[in-house]
């Protein structure tokens, strides 16, 4: 196992991370104890679960079985792996971590672009409150102020959404800009400006209503532009073009406030316009978030994933938003997650029907939604009988059957889940149109025979495909013998060099004990500290880090009742792990020989058997004792005993 950060880095990034300021930035903690509780973001907490130690700086809900650090609730919370949570945490502290001299290249590449980006956002921040407080105190704003009102949006959504109005001019933000010292070519590099044909810039953003686009992290990484209303200049909608910092395929617009809801809701809500999400969250409905001028896609769905099981897509009314449905079809096919559509009545978008209807029935509504095989079956048969049809109906199930063709080499979803799916797919539609079963396999099997090596979703995830969901590792996974041993290790840091010596790694059985094995060994063979809050700095793997907290918090619950010392318990243990593990060698060796062997191969193994046994009489005669002594232990004694004693 390998580490991308050393030691001292880890640590001293940990050390600078306060874990109350970390959660209690994004959860409201209140104090119980020596501790604190909040609702837990990973279910449906009614009730405060989620439990933070601030003495031992760990994280731990009982309800989900999780818990960890500061490295492992950044992760879980922002999707992102080990290295990402690090960098994360050492910005947030101020910490620059410096480079190995392999690495030094590199470093230098991505400190230039780093820098590049602190640039931008720099450029963008000044954008957004230009835009802001013309929005806010220009005369020639109050068209702008007067639209927003009419769209029920309230002053304190334009607040907290920070939204702001560009003014009719060709440079007003330019010249405002250079006043400030910020060039045209950074405005430029931001997506703010266009660069003429003949030289010079002009602003991009021109008496428009403007939506600030944020990260996660709640930056400002691009622009939403609506045109007045009886402008008739232009599109109606305009986004900033992609930059280092924006790609719209990625985004989404809402993300920043709406992450922590999707999270604890486990459902995200899809909507297609700026003001669908700010009337949804001024409304109550936390977690909604809309694309960017373009289709829910792959990438939407990379990101959502680590937050929420489902996605409720809300389609406008209009037929447009009905023929949109087409594409979330094969989306939905790919995906490994619950897809939904909703398509709201009479013409009405998002924001339209949470005015008029309120938010029970839009509740309602999300709550009725049908998967989009359901939806696109439903399209498929309106107006006809497909039993009587037969041609339409033929030509309904080929267009389904070829998404189905195209799905296996995805990036989105594992061949065992699709699997699953067709299952669940096939006998819908051989109910729906009358036809059997096996006929559709057939006919399926036959496209995928003809059917091109990539389809369109292939292509896009092609380069980059979906990182499986990380194995989750509980304590009922390790074996009594296992999960005793490393609870003693955990809470006695002082005798397990001891049991690193005695017990060999083959004796355990279950995966996570072996990783945590391993990660004690090389502690120790490197001299380091083999304390809890060492060995947990030292994982990255977000399950491994949840397991050693559960057994660690498990343990310390336990020692109120264990008169034994831990010396007497690993001496114990050992010895009934030992025993097991000859049991289980001597069932071996019957097999082997009942299977039966040459002359030789059988001499072999009755040795073997006959010298383990002399081992093992010696042994028990002559061991050397073990002390009550809580200083460090006699290493030099216990290398003496065989390892597998």
């Amino acid at each position: 196992m390998s580490f991308s950060f050393d030691p001292d880095t880890k640590e001293r990034v940990r050390t600078a991370t306060d874990l109350v300021d970390l959660i209690g930035s994004r959860l409201e903690l209140r104090r119980q104890g020596s501790g604190f509780v909040a609702r837990c973001p990973w279910h449906n907490d009614s009730r405060p679960s989620l439990q933070v130690d601030p003495n031992r700086q760990i994280w731990k809900c009982w309800v989900c079985d999780i818990g960890g650090d500061c490295f492992s609730y950044v992760m879980r919370t922002e999707g992102c792996t080990f290295g990402e949570a690090v960098q994360s945490l050492a910005e947030r502290a101020g910490i620059t971590i410096e480079a190995t001299k392999a690495g030094r290249a590199k470093h230098a590449v991505n400190k230039q672009n780093s820098e590049l980006k602190a640039e931008l956002f720099k450029v963008l921040r000044f954008a957004e409150d230009f835009f802001h407080r013309h929005l806010l105190d220009s005369p020639q704003a109050e068209a702008a102020r007067a639209y927003l009102a009419e769209r029920g949006i309230n002053e304190h959504s334009i607040s907290s959404f920070h939204l702001g109005m560009s003014p009719d001019s060709w440079s007003s933000l330019l010249d405002a800009a250079t006043a400030q010292k910020i060039t045209p070519a950074q405005l430029d590099a931001a997506g703010l400006v266009v660069k003429r044909e003949r030289g010079g810039y002009y602003d991009r953003f021109r008496n428009r209503v403007m939506f600030p686009i944020r990260d996660r992290e709640d930056r400002t990484i691009a622009f939403g532009g609506r045109i007045m209303p009886g402008s008739g200049e232009g599109a109606k909608y305009i986004n900033s073009p992609e930059t280092r910092l924006f790609q719209k395929s990625r985004q989404l617009y809402g993300y920043d406030v709406a992450h922590m809801p999707i999270l604890r809701h486990r459902q995200a809500i899809v909507m297609e316009g700026y003001t669908d999400v700010i009337i949804a969250h001024q409304s109550g409905v936390d977690n909604a978030v809309a694309v960017l001028g373009t289709a829910l896609g792959p990438s939407h769905l990379k990101t959502l994933r680590h937050h929420c099981d489902s996605v409720v897509l809300l389609l406008d009314g209009d037929e447009a938003g009905q023929k949109r449905s087409d594409e979330v079809l094969e989306l939905f096919l790919h995906a490994q997650m619950d897809v939904r559509i909703v398509t709201l009545p009479n013409d009405l978008d998002p924001a339209d029907f949470l005015l008029q209807r309120g938010l029970d029935q839009f509740k309602q509504a999300v709550e009725s939604a049908c998967d989009a095989l359901e939806f696109r079956l439903r399209r498929s048969t309106a107006g006809f009988d497909p039993l009587l049809d037969t041609h339409k109906a033929s030509k309904a199930v080929d267009e389904i059957l070829s998404l189905l063709a195209k799905v296996p080499s995805s990036g989105l979803i594992s061949n065992e889940a699709f699997r699953i799916r067709q299952n669940q797919i096939l006998p819908r539609l051989a109910r729906q149109f009358a036809i059997p079963e096996g006929a559709l396999r057939e006919q399926l099997t036959a496209m995928r025979s003809k059917q091109s090596k990539f389809s369109r979703y292939d292509r896009e995830t092609e380069k980059e495909k979906a990182e499986q969901p990380a194995k989750v590792f509980k304590p009922s996974d390790l074996s009594p013998f296992e999960r005793e041993l490393l609870e003693l290790i955990i809470v006695a840091p002082q005798v397990a060099p001891i049991a690193l010596e005695r017990v060999q790694s083959g004796w355990l059985e279950c995966e996570a004990a072996q990783a945590l094995f391993d990660v004690y060994q090389q502690l120790d063979f490197s001299g380091a500290s083999l304390e809890f809050d060492a060995v947990l700095v030292t994982l990255e793997d977000i399950s491994l880090k949840s397991l050693l907290v559960t057994l660690h918090e498990q343990a310390h619950a336990k020692l109120a009742f264990t008169r034994d010392s831990a010396e007497q318990r690993l001496r114990m243990l050992t010895q009934r792990l030992g025993e097991r593990h000859e049991e289980l060698r001597r069932q071996k060796v019957v097999e082997q020989l009942q299977k039966g062997v040459s002359e030789t191969e059988e001499l072999d193994i009755l040795q073997d058997v006959i010298r383990q046994a002399r081992l093992r009489q010696g042994l028990k005669h002559h061991e050397p004792p073990v002390t009550e002594s809580t200083d460090e232990p006699d290493r030099t004694r216990d290398s003496d005993v065989p390892a597998n004693w």
